[in-house]
């Protein structure tokens, strides 16, 4: 009566899991002092002052990063203090970004503010066999540099611990 047939297959098995390998969720009340990375996708509704590196960035409205962003994918709603790179980037309306942007695919929503230049990946030659460069902010005094001179857009750390904007 309730016998199962044998003959017919059972359910096929699920395949494996492609793109990102899982999710990190970093809450409201969460703060974290230091710098984050994984290969995975990051949700951002808390703190993190340093640095963050990821396949996929998502920051909620009340998320603030205090350090450098570099992911594959980005999509930022809340406050960034620190230089951005990203080959795919969504600037939400409610996003504000203290510091240089690059990008390869830029999306920007009206409302959104940011503080600083915007410049091509291609254009600064960060899509060239991924280069070793540390890339940290440069000062938003007046006097900037000439349009159009994007070598002085990020400045590479030099070991001495001063700045050097050659590349």
């Amino acid at each position: 009566m309730f016998s199962r047939d044998r003959s017919t297959p059972g359910p096929a098995a699920k395949p494996a899991r492609v793109g990102a390998p899982g999710l990190s969720f970093i809450g409201p009340e969460v703060v974290v002092s230091g710098d984050v990375a994984t290969e995975a996708q990051l949700h951002v509704d808390g703190r993190i002052e340093g640095n963050v590196k990821c396949a996929q960035l998502i920051q909620g409205m009340q998320g603030v990063i205090a350090g450098n962003i570099d992911a594959d994918e980005a999509r930022l709603a809340g406050t960034v203090e620190g230089v951005v790179v990203a080959r795919t980037l969504f600037v939400e309306a409610s996003a504000r970004i203290m510091g240089d942007v690059a990008y390869e695919t830029l999306s920007i929503d009206a409302g959104a503010q940011i503080e600083g230049r915007l410049a091509r990946r291609a254009a600064l030659g960060l899509d060239a066999a991924e280069p070793t460069l540390i890339a940290t902010p440069v000062s938003f005094s007046p006097a900037r540099p000439a349009e159009g001179d994007a070598a002085g857009m990020f400045a590479l750390a030099d070991p001495k611990g001063s700045a050097r904007t050659d590349a």
